[in-house]
């Protein structure tokens, strides 16, 4: 199954500079520790590719959007580029060394399903890298997230504020390493960290 978020990827590739001046050391930080055949869940306009270092032998994208792969062909066009959703990977058991989530889990359907397709996908003794946002730890944020995040989903390609990630990693049958809160902010915590499948 295919997504399609015409608006918000034009949205996104305008402002993907905003982004990328909050959250872009956080990203190069955790894309530093990729190593061999790594799969980027999500790829969107390919942020996290350029932030790939020399470890990185073989780089595959799955993203769902079929406007966000437009705009990968059009710029990636070696790499290879999977059209399925994270929830259904159209992926091998024990393919990757490392796997990528930037600002991605907010929006999938099923969080606990996307990182049991993680589990899945890693070599044992893979890795996982992630940097996402959170629900905030402070009520007052938390109420203000909670009651914008009808809105903000539809408006922002089915993106939620308010979703508990590093719970769902630590209850996924991935070993975590490291989760830290690297960005506090009161709308848009990020969370980044790695974890492991043994």
């Amino acid at each position: 199954m295919c997504v399609n978020h015409p608006r918000f990827t034009r949205f996104y590739v305008w402002g993907q500079r905003y982004v990328e001046q909050a959250v872009g050391e956080i990203r190069e930080k955790q894309n530093s520790k990729a190593y061999g055949r790594t799969l980027i869940v999500g790829a969107g306009t390919g942020l996290d590719i350029s932030t790939l270092g020399s470890k990185v032998s073989e780089i595959t994208l799955l993203e769902p959007d079929a406007h966000m792969r437009t705009y990968l062909k059009q710029t990636y066009d070696s790499l290879p580029l999977i059209p399925s959703t994270a929830e259904n990977m159209d992926v091998g058991d024990g393919q990757f060394d490392t796997v990528i989530t930037s600002l991605v889990l907010c929006s999938v359907t099923n969080v606990r399903q996307v990182l049991s397709e993680i589990y899945r996908v890693l070599k044992p003794g893979g890795q996982y890298l992630f940097m996402e946002h959170v629900q905030h730890n402070e009520a007052v944020s938390r109420m203000v997230q909670n009651s914008l995040n009808p809105v903000w989903q539809h408006i922002a390609g089915g993106c939620q504020l308010n979703r508990k990630i590093a719970d769902d990693i630590n209850a996924s049958a991935l070993t975590t390493l490291e989760c830290s809160l690297v960005k506090p902010h009161f709308l848009i915590p990020i969370i980044a960290g790695q974890a492991i499948r043994i």
